[in-house]
């Protein structure tokens, strides 16, 4: 069986055909280990009444409780080696770990701050990538493994995403793409238009619209070497089944939870402390809820998503919406190969990896089996099918 490696958040993971085994980035824990190393030097800085009358130590408390935001965003195969994306507070980057070797540093391939590097692709010496300097919009580029240059491809008002180079046409890059949503004044509203699946030809530049609809969005695209297109299909608004009655009878205490939560807010951002005597204070350092994800752009509650997958009566359910459905492209008509999918990738013998967050699926003409169970599993690749692209399109 092909081996695997995936992201889980924070780890690098590697399936081997047989056990799955996970690896720490080097670079998220040297940056942890600095800024606690550097948090502790500074404590003397702010310690004493001195500090206390110039408010330096309120103020010190609440950075060292600050929680460090780190994550791998895409991975890919570069032999026997891991290249990985991460963004870790405001900087981003890929590096490059060799997983033989414990004792061997990772390769720095690029590093960037004030914008982010997301979902890889390897073709040969490049790397099909996400780049963006904000929340709202972003690119697909090229990076160079070589040169370490980056050149983006797409501009404009939309988030471009999740670019794939094409094993049909290796010199044909397909991403899906998403209109931002503007209010009159110009700002962002929240909401993206249905994304749909584009192609852009590399040696003319030219980009096509291949899938689009109003009621549904396509993303993370794939081409065979038969020309077929894969993606993942997500409806533009999801629906959850609810009871009316219940609604109805829950309302008032909904509005009357909804008052005390403002006050409690309101009293603990004036004065730093919490209405009742215990617990710690929500203001000062509470982690991310981890129930809670934002996967490809899109705010998952995990644990509720479980239980309604749970009910479904699938003992491998995952977190992910099973409205979420990897598809394959044959005419008019997207045929539905597995729902509740966040990530997949095409094997060497016609297979498809999928997973819904938890567990890792290998499908094969309508077969679907199991083959790891994961903590969470957010991103996936299997080793490049396609040639390289160096002669085809150059930096």
């Amino acid at each position: 069986m092909e081996k695997l490696v995936f992201g889980d958040g924070e780890r690098i993971g590697v399936f081997d055909g047989e056990k799955v085994a996970y690896y720490e980035s080097e670079f998220i824990t040297r940056y942890r280990e600095y800024s606690e190393k550097k948090k502790s030097n500074d404590e003397w800085k702010y310690a004493g009444e001195g500090a206390r009358f110039r408010g330096d130590y309120e103020r010190y408390q609440n950075r060292k409780n600050e929680k460090i935001f780190a994550c791998i965003n895409g991975v890919q195969w570069d032999g026997e080696k891991v290249l990985y994306s991460f963004t870790v507070n405001g900087s981003s980057g890929v590096y490059r770990k060799e997983l033989s070797a414990e004792n061997v540093r990772e390769n720095h391939v690029i590093s960037l701050n004030g914008e982010f590097i997301d979902s890889l692709h390897r073709a040969g010496n490049q790397l099909a990538v996400t780049v963006g300097g904000n929340d709202v919009t972003s690119d697909v580029g090229i990076l160079g493994l070589e040169n370490s240059e980056l050149k983006t491809l797409t501009s404009g008002d939309s988030r471009d995403a999740n670019p794939h180079f094409s094993e049909q046409n290796p010199n044909k890059l397909l991403f899906d793409s998403a209109g931002v949503g503007r209010t009159s004044n110009g700002e962002f509203s929240g909401k993206y238009a249905p994304a749909s699946i584009c192609a852009i030809d590399l040696s003319t530049m030219e980009i096509t619209e291949l899938v689009g609809d109003r009621k549904y969005s396509f993303v993370k695209p794939r081409q065979a070497a038969d020309g077929t297109v894969y993606c993942i299909r997500r409806p533009n608004k999801e629906k959850h089944g609810g009871n009316i009655f219940l609604d109805i009878l829950l309302f008032p205490y909904r509005i009357l939870q909804a008052i005390v939560m403002f006050v409690q807010t309101f009293v603990v951002m004036f004065t730093g402390k919490s209405l009742t005597s215990g617990g710690n204070n929500p203001a000062k350092g509470r982690d991310i809820d981890s129930k809670k994800l934002i996967i490809d752009g899109n705010l998952i509650e995990a644990e509720k998503e479980m239980k309604r997958n749970k009910k479904k009566k699938d003992k491998e359910y995952g977190f992910i919406p099973l409205s979420w459905q990897l598809v394959k492209l044959n005419g008019k008509t997207p045929e539905t190969i597995k729902s509740g999918i966040c990530d997949y990738d095409l094997c060497k013998d016609g297979g498809i990896y999928c997973t819904n967050g938890r567990r890792i699926f290998y499908v094969k003409e309508s077969e679907c089996k199991k083959i790891a169970d994961t903590e969470k599993c957010l991103t996936l690749a299997t080793e490049s099918r396609v040639a390289g692209t160096d002669d085809l399109f150059s930096l």
